[in-house]
């Protein structure tokens, strides 16, 4: 049996650095495009949210051939190294684009970070989990942890110094600066490719040869273009993604009957958990979006007097993150030595209720605003915080239901379709997001807030009920989670320790 105590191994550190530094780059471009598209290339909200929920939706959407590539073709320690240099030239490109407001750049650099992020994406966990003692390893939930902590910690970085950037010196600059954090993910793989000469999946043992580099790269910049074109005819985006998450589900099932019986119903759980987290991507695509636009027009900007940009609003996010993981990861240590902490799946239908707790006290300011329409920032801390909670609750346990519930050999596949989860919530998330569409040169902050609190308002008390709704089927899952746990009791008094 593997030692508890025993150190991570260097991968892990390699990959952290490039969490970090990816989510910096990320969740800056995350941060700034609707406001760009809306306030400086003159588009409505809809139409931004639109957009936004496209990349998002296309970027999530592919991973899953992504996902593919590196378990059958060419590696996942390759694809992240490529998909990192992508990413990189997209970031420029869009900042290229900011400097005479063109859309040109703007939709190639997208296309260059989709489809660099589809090629990446699924990779660090795979070569993260590939550098352990296999799935049993004890060091490997708090790896996978960690991991989502430095996520947490590089967005909420990029969201207090992007936003004022982009604001008091100019967007070229801020997208210039997420370009930059993705050069440095690449010159640390570069420098570290000795450390990760055991990491990887199983085609990253194998010599890949010219023909096999030049054919990934060919089709990888057709894929750029094809995602600029989509960008730009959204209709047929939505079409292709939708055709996507039926092969998808297709695949699954079919790999499902390979399975054995016990194996399937682990599956099943993995399943129903990702159509769970399809409905709370939904949501969070409201941060971007509806909730950014209400702290824009509505919420004072400032924080205890302390003047803010209201796009640094976004960070109050990662900031609840950061400071709730390690207190909630005492709060199941501390149940789960009694043995009364919640079930997964319990735990994703506690995180619904909080996030409906959290659209609930963004609807209820405006009873509480000034004359001129304007809250003070206790009512955009207030929902952040509770959705804080919800997050931890359902997605940073993402990755480890497909670690634990999916077989190695489709895992990074399965990476793949659950973030197809996050592709189809960002189409649906965009349009849910556009019913809160306030123009702020139609509408004053009064009326503007009218539209926010009963959006929002409606947001909780769908949101919660969907909640009950999922308690309602946590008996069933925790039925199906028991035959888990019998099975791995029986299978650890076979293998001698």
């Amino acid at each position: 049996m593997p030692n508890t105590k025993q150190k991570h191994p260097i991968t892990f550190y390699v990959i952290l650095f490039w969490q970090f530094w990816w989510a910096f780059s990320f969740y800056g471009l995350w941060a700034l495009l609707p406001v760009y598209l809306n306030k400086y290339l003159q588009l409505s909200q809809a139409e931004s949210f639109a957009i936004f929920g496209g990349y998002t939706a296309l970027g999530a959407g592919l991973l899953f051939i992504g996902g593919w590539i590196a378990d059958n073709y060419l590696g996942a320690k390759r694809n992240l190294t490529i998909g990192t240099i992508f990413q990189s030239i997209g970031y420029f490109l869009i900042a290229l684009s900011a400097v005479n407001k063109t859309t040109l750049p703007l939709f190639a650099g997208l296309g260059f970070v989709v489809i660099g992020r589809a090629t990446a994406s699924t990779c660090p966990p795979v070569v993260l989990a590939s550098a352990y003692d296999g799935s049993h390893d004890p060091r490997l939930d708090g790896a996978f942890t960690y991991l989502y902590m430095v996520n947490n910690v590089g967005s909420f970085l990029t969201m207090m110094v992007i936003p004022p950037i982009a604001s008091l010196v100019s967007m070229s600059l801020a997208f210039s600066l997420c370009g930059a954090g993705m050069a440095i993910s690449v010159v640390g793989l570069f420098v570290m490719k000795r450390s990760l000469k055991e990491a990887g999946s199983a085609p990253d043992k194998v010599p890949a040869g010219v023909k096999k580099y030049a054919t990934f790269l060919v089709g990888s910049l057709v894929a750029v273009g094809i995602a600029s074109y989509l960008l730009t005819n959204l209709v047929m985006a939505r079409v292709l993604m939708v055709f996507g998450a039926v092969i998808i589900c297709i695949l699954i099932v079919k790999n499902m009957k390979q399975e054995a019986h016990d194996a399937r119903k682990r599956m099943m759980v993995g399943l129903a958990l990702m159509l769970q987290a399809l409905i709370f991507f939904v949501l969070y695509n409201q941060m971007p979006t509806s909730l950014n636009f209400f702290a824009i027009n509505n919420v004072t900007p400032s924080i205890f007097g302390i003047p803010v940009d209201p796009v640094q609003y976004q960070a109050l996010n990662p900031l609840s993150i950061i400071i709730l993981s390690p207190i909630l990861a005492k709060i199941y240590s501390y149940l789960g030595a009694r043995g009364k902490d919640l079930s997964m799946p319990g735990k994703y239908a506690l995180g619904m209720i909080v996030c409906g707790i959290a659209f609930g006290s963004a609807g209820i300011s405006k009873y509480f605003a000034d004359d001129s329409g304007m809250v003070s920032s206790f009512w955009i801390i207030t929902p952040n915080f509770f959705f804080g909670v919800g997050e931890l609750l359902i997605s940073a346990l993402g990755m480890s239901v497909i670690a634990k519930l999916f077989p190695e050999r489709i895992r990074a596949f399965c990476f793949g379709a659950w973030n197809m989860t996050l592709a189809l919530a960002s189409f649906a998330g965009a349009w849910v997001a556009s019913f809160s569409s306030a123009e702020s040169g139609d509408v004053s902050p009064v009326e503007s807030l009218q539209i926010y609190g009963d959006y929002f308002i409606i947001l909780a008390v769908v949101t919660a009920a969907i909640g009950i709704i999922i308690a309602m089927l946590v008996p069933k899952l925790n039925a199906l989670m028991a035959d888990k746990k019998e099975a791995e009791d029986a299978e650890g008094e076979v293998v001698p320790a």
